[in-house]
């Protein structure tokens, strides 16, 4: 039957009558042979597809779930790192603070010894220049004097020619005053 189907017609004419009633007969013996399998086979199809339709719409469904809860996850996790980081940048602001203001106490500190240092520096120059002025006078004043010993015995013993153990006692006599004076 399949073969006078797909034969090729010799002439173009239209298909005859008897033609039509054995293609009608044979799709109605395709509906009883085959019928029964197609509807059971499009049932089946069809259900499938519903089933793939309702398989994909719960992963659907459990995909947008899982998405929405990792994206709140991730969200209250971030929201927990702003915390921890401000938290931090404040602790690191005061810990800044405190040590600038500790470094302007020592700056403050350093700069009132240096005052002082100088002040007491200063002091202690003019102190020492005062001794040192007082000294040379008093020295000035002894060694006048010994010098003036020394010309009024030099001028004694040019007069009166006394002996050289006079003058070794004398000149012993004012070193021993020069030694006892610088010794004070």
């Amino acid at each position: 039957m399949a073969d006078k189907k797909n034969a090729p017609t010799t002439n173009n004419q239209p298909p005859s009558t008897t033609e039509s009633v054995a293609l009608t007969e044979l799709e109605s013996l395709r509906h009883l042979v085959f019928g029964a399998a197609k509807s059971d086979i499009e049932e089946r199809i069809s259900a499938l597809e519903q089933h793939t339709d309702d398989s994909f719409k719960k992963m659907q469904l459990a995909i947008e779930k899982n998405t929405q809860s990792i994206q709140a996850t991730m969200r209250e996790g971030l929201n927990q790192l702003e915390d921890k980081l401000a938290i931090a940048d404040q602790g690191q602001d005061a810990k800044t603070a405190e040590l600038n203001s500790y470094a302007d106490k020592i700056s403050s500190e350093l700069e009132m010894a240096e005052a002082n240092s100088k002040q007491e520096n200063d002091d202690l120059h003019n102190r020492l220049d005062k001794e040192i002025q007082t000294l040379t006078v008093k020295f000035t004043e002894q060694l006048n004097q010994a010098l003036e010993k020394l010309t009024q015995m030099s001028s004694e013993l040019n007069s009166s020619k006394t002996d050289r153990k006079t003058l070794a006692k004398l000149l012993a006599t004012v070193a021993s005053d020069l030694a006892t004076d610088e010794g004070e």
